[in-house]
């Protein structure tokens, strides 16, 4: 299966570890199947959620990336950049 790659910032602060979690729930609500991954952000504190959902499924993840983001201070902070790997 071809799935899509999408990133969740998350950045350094006293609610980061809840902010990741409400931020997997928010995506595996939507998407069960969805592979969850952290990972170093740009910056030496932030982290990423790696996110790998269905590219058949993809018009669902601008929703589900706005819930996922409204956990983070910034609030807006959201990676463009996909790619497909193989499954």
């Amino acid at each position: 299966m071809i799935r899509l790659l999408k990133h969740v910032l998350i950045e350094y602060g006293p609610d980061r570890d809840a902010h990741i979690e409400a931020a997997a729930a928010a995506i595996l609500e939507t998407f069960p199947e969805a592979e969850i991954e952290v990972a170093q952000g740009l910056l030496d504190d932030d982290l990423l959620l790696e996110v790998r959902i269905p590219i058949s499924r993809m018009g669902e993840w601008p929703a589900v990336s706005r819930r996922a983001h409204a956990f983070s201070p910034a609030g807006m902070a959201v990676s463009l950049h996909a790619r497909s790997a193989p499954a």
